[in-house]
């Protein structure tokens, strides 16, 4: 098979033209506070792709979005903040209820990772999410009360 028919423009399974070609580069894992707002942007544009990959792909296999408005609230903390235990408790509280919570400690890899990509800077912040990831609400550096939070998921339903 040549190169010009690997890279051809049109899906050889099902003929279509809607075709992208994704790479995998190795690397290495590193904290992102360090990024200049060039590579912020970049990967911040990188998951905009992926994003609207996954609606065209959710387009051809009739997949419905919709299904994706389950809300999850995300909570972004680190060991020396003095106001993320009660930040914690309400997001403790949350999932008793049935909601579900994302822990993201910010000195970590992955959770710095992913405040970077809500553009954490305070902790604690709570962020609702639908399905998509898009964010609904957020409470930065400070701890939203319990029906707060609640109103504001019952108000997006």
């Amino acid at each position: 098979m040549s190169k010009e028919e690997i890279l051809s423009n049109k899906c050889p399974h099902c003929g279509s033209n809607h075709v992208e070609y994704i790479t995998r580069v190795t690397g290495f894992f590193s904290k992102i506070g360090s990024w200049n707002k060039g590579k912020i942007a970049e990967l911040r544009d990188r998951r905009t792709a992926i994003e609207a990959n996954r609606v065209m792909m959710s387009d051809a296999v009739g997949f419905n979005l919709e299904d994706e408005k389950i809300k999850r609230i995300k909570l972004f903390w680190k060991d020396s903040c003095p106001r993320c235990p009660e930040a914690k408790a309400i997001a403790r509280k949350l999932a008793e209820k049935g909601y579900e919570v994302d822990y993201y400690n910010i000195e970590t890899t992955e959770g710095l990772a992913e405040a970077s990509l809500h553009m954490v800077l305070a902790t604690p912040t709570m962020v609702l999410v639908d399905g998509s990831d898009e964010e609904i609400a957020v409470w930065r550096g400070t701890t939203p009360g319990f029906s707060e939070v609640e109103g504001v998921i019952s108000e997006n339903c």
